[in-house]
């Protein structure tokens, strides 16, 4: 699983800088809208992911957005 937050901070961003490295990719967010996506308080959209992959400069492929744990299956 990759780490938003963590990918950011390697590539020195603030919040306030990836926002608008995302706006470059047709996606409209706030740095309150990262921090929330990055602690967790809110779930981000599949378009938004994809523009933050592309932001970030990795395939959209490596973001990993789901539960933490397995749906248990009752027999």
């Amino acid at each position: 699983m990759v780490r938003l937050a963590e990918l950011r901070k390697i590539r020195g961003w603030s919040q306030e800088q990836l926002a608008a490295h995302i706006g470059d990719h047709g996606i409209s967010i706030t740095a309150a809208g990262i921090s929330n996506v990055e602690s967790g308080a809110k779930q981000a959209s599949e378009r938004l992911l994809i523009a933050w992959a592309n932001a970030l400069g990795i395939p959209d492929t490596s973001l990993w957005h789901g539960p933490l744990r397995a749906r248990r299956v009752s027999a």
